[in-house]
């Protein structure tokens, strides 16, 4: 039943013109300069990557795409993950061009859709950060914050996975 109330939701939301700027993310665990370079060499190594650029001492990393449509945050988080370490928090920016969101609105941009939680009826113009609050996203601690138990989920038309997201105070 909640599959169909998702495809009957997708069907119309209709498309969305918005595409992904680049993500911002923390990692949690590391220790010292060494496992900052490991985090960095993993994140290169995802496709479509164009940079990154660390920042050693808030333990994140900017990255920026070839192509903003193949933007995967799956691959993100595997990256993060094969190199011994998890996500603290990530943050996608996106440039918007007057799209209606509102609290469990979805926004489609290419394979990624985004499910908005807490947030409030608003029109979005321009960039935009967002953030995923989904499990392995964001730290349990703040994850709390935001009253559900959010997991990433493969879009039931097969097209990408759902994400929820907030928008983000930074």
């Amino acid at each position: 039943m909640k599959n169909i109330f998702y495809i009957l939701f997708l069907l119309f939301t209709g498309a969305s013109y918005g595409q992904v700027q680049s993500v911002s993310l923390q990692a949690s665990g590391l220790t010292c300069s060494m496992c900052s370079r490991a985090i960095y060499k993993a994140l290169q190594k995802v496709p479509d990557v164009a940079d990154v650029q660390e920042d050693i001492e808030h333990t994140s990393y900017h990255i920026r795409f070839n192509d903003p449509a193949a933007v995967s945050l799956e691959s993100l988080k595997k990256a993060v993950k094969s190199a011994g370490f998890s996500v603290a928090s990530m943050e996608v920016k996106v440039h918007f061009d007057q799209e209606s969101v509102g609290n469990d609105s979805v926004v489609r941009l290419s394979s990624l859709q985004f499910q908005f939680v807490h947030v409030n009826h608003q029109n979005l113009n321009g960039v935009k950060s967002l953030l995923v609050v989904d499990k392995d996203y964001l730290l349990e601690k703040e994850r709390k914050k935001y009253a559900g138990s959010y997991e990433s989920v493969p879009a039931p038309d097969g097209t990408g996975r759902i994400f929820h997201v907030t928008m983000s105070k930074s």
